[in-house]
């Protein structure tokens, strides 16, 4: 694993996005579809494809929201050339009705992202987690353990010169 002061010097240099060719980059030119019905189109012609779709499909069950999906499909456009930034705004909430559609066709659950979910904790991965038999066990275990190292940092920290003796009721 390389250490940290080699990966310094392997970071791009302020302002070095200047210096490269004009035009150089796929999203500095003329973009591939400049209508938004064409981009969409794009869009609709490439979801069909059978294993993509069940690929975009396992990806909202397992949990990503479908704004998101939507957010990358349209971002890689983007970049890609095919399509200015306004575009992906423009045709972004066709592109979210026709990924959810084709979920709520197949009766895959899925998050649609509008909701006010919390994105720290995957609820669906955390409740198929918790039905294993062993997680209950697992859980307890680590409960205690967290409880004894609680107890080890507050018998390390006492002993000041103006503290007083902690008991272990106390802890």
């Amino acid at each position: 694993m390389p250490d940290i002061e080699s990966l310094e010097f392997t970071a791009p240099i302020p302002g070095q996005s200047l210096t490269t060719e004009p035009r150089g980059r796929p999203w500095e030119r003329p973009s591939k579809y400049p209508e938004p019905e064409d981009a969409l189109m794009f869009y609709v012609n490439q979801i069909s494809v059978e294993d993509r779709t069940a690929h975009m499909l396992e990806i909202l069950e397992s949990g990503l929201p479908a704004t998101n999906l939507v957010d990358v499909l349209t971002l890689s456009g983007v970049m890609q050339g095919l399509h200015t930034i306004d575009t992906a705004v423009l045709i972004s909430p066709a592109l979210f009705d026709l990924i959810t559609g084709v979920a709520d066709e197949v009766g895959i659950e899925y998050k649609d992202g509008l909701s006010e979910e919390p994105y720290g904790e995957d609820s669906m991965m955390m409740e198929r987690a918790f039905a294993e038999p062993e997680a209950e066990k697992i859980r307890e275990a680590f409960q205690e353990e967290e409880l004894e190292e609680i107890k080890e940092g507050v018998r390390k920290t006492s002993g000041g010169l103006m503290s007083k003796e902690i008991e272990e009721e106390e802890i």
